[in-house]
């Protein structure tokens, strides 16, 4: 029987306790401040990206 590997938490880099949930990880360990900050870096990042071909 295979097994998925756990998700990473993409705001710290820590893998959720045993039987956490993402969701729960970041809602738990996370101030909205700090995701929101997350949010908006990612999101620049992805609309500033230079695509040359």
């Amino acid at each position: 029987m295979a097994s998925r590997e756990p998700i990473e938490c993409p705001v710290c880099r820590d893998l959720p306790s045993p039987g956490q949930q993402l969701e729960d990880h970041l809602v738990d360990k996370h101030p909205k401040r700090k995701l929101a900050k997350f949010i908006v870096a990612e999101t620049t990042a992805l609309t500033t990206d230079d695509i040359s071909e």
